[in-house]
């Protein structure tokens, strides 16, 4: 166990006195600046900028910096990292493309040791007060506030054709799916070139991406994923598709759209939003198609011949036949349903907050 303080204060990387405390703590330790840079794992001259304030810790740094220093992970830190665990441990779809995980991993990173009190408050509790409790450090706003902090990635079309509770998911998980990428490379930009996500120590989308293809995961092609996002979303926000414009174009876009209201929906319904798995699938069918692309990509155990759309090296390529949803047709009664016909899901109209 580390010689951890049980009284220490909780600092957190933003903190207006981070600098000196960072300080004080590496003289508390009786460590030099050398000695304490390897231990945190960057420069000797980075570590000489956190001290002078002159640079705040990177986000990818976060982890193993305040490991070196021995102090609890920042409280993002633990709430993301306790988030993937619940994502890849098989209690949502993305189980199916990751391993299990367990809470023993989720607090950091290797060689980081958990006090055993440090699992006390865990006894008990089952998959879904883990992601409420990860959910509740998350810098999100309430379920009302979404249309208005999320303004720019809120879409009026996907709420007048899907209803609101969808538009305040692709909301939400948009925000999410490109906070958790950015993570992503700013890991691998870390690496030497060629790394891939299957070398990170913590990484969401390489753990929900079909599994065959991980090495191929590399820097170039998560930020190629970032824009495929980010490109749907201004399609959706900026005037809107028009009639029988399909949203999803090609391979990328359906993983992209899945994974978006997958993390929106379980983080909003462990906020009591009522997102469960066949609403918000509901809505992906409505809009990549009944054939559910994704869920068949990310299933696939066998390599597809070269020129298959399913084949990594055309996941950016056409659609030869493209679904275009029907972005005219409304969603019908205000009432809260779970439809049968996931294409035919209705939704929950929630009071928009001024």
């Amino acid at each position: 166990m580390s010689p951890r303080r049980e009284n220490d204060d909780h600092h957190e990387p933003d903190d207006p006195d981070i600098a000196e405390a960072m300080r004080e703590r590496r003289q508390e330790l009786g460590l030099s600046v050398p000695v304490m840079a390897a231990r945190a794992g960057v420069s000797e001259q980075t570590w000489r900028n956190y001290e002078a304030g002159r640079t705040q810790v990177r986000g990818d740094k976060q982890a193993g910096v305040w490991e070196a220093l021995e102090w609890e992970p920042p409280a993002h830190v633990a709430a993301l990292d306790g988030l993937r665990a619940y994502l890849q441990s098989g209690a949502t779809p993305m189980g199916m493309a990751g391993g299990p995980g367990d809470l023993g991993t989720a607090f950091g990173v290797p060689g980081y040791d958990i006090p055993d009190e440090a699992y006390d408050a865990f006894e008990g509790l089952d998959a879904e007060d883990l992601v409420a409790q990860a959910a509740a450090e998350l810098p999100i706003p309430d379920w009302d506030d979404i249309p208005t902090v999320f303004s720019e990635v809120y879409s009026p079309r996907l709420a007048r054709m899907l209803g609101e509770d969808a538009a305040r998911c692709f909301a939400l998980g948009t925000f999410l799916f490109d906070m958790s990428v950015a993570e992503d490379l700013e890991g691998l930009a870390s690496l030497p070139r060629g790394a891939h996500l299957g070398q990170l120590d913590e990484t969401h989308i390489g753990s929900t991406l079909p599994q065959l293809w991980l090495t191929r995961y590399d820097y170039e092609f998560v930020f190629q994923l970032r824009g495929t996002a980010r490109d749907m979303t201004l399609r959706l926000t900026d005037a809107g598709p028009t009639d029988g414009e399909p949203l999803v174009r090609n391979l990328a876009d359906a993983l992209v759209l899945h994974d978006i209201f997958n993390l929106g929906g379980v983080i909003a319904d462990s906020r009591g939003a009522d997102i469960d798995e066949d609403r918000w699938e509901g809505w992906v069918d409505a809009l990549s198609g009944p054939d559910q692309p994704a869920h068949a990509l990310i299933a696939m155990g066998l390599v597809p011949a070269a020129d298959a759309p399913d084949h990594f090296d055309n996941w950016f390529a056409p659609l030869p036949a493209p679904f275009s949803p029907d972005w005219d047709s409304p969603s019908e009664g205000t009432g809260s349903t779970t439809a049968t016909d996931r294409g035919d899901a209705t939704v929950t109209s929630l009071r928009r907050s001024h």
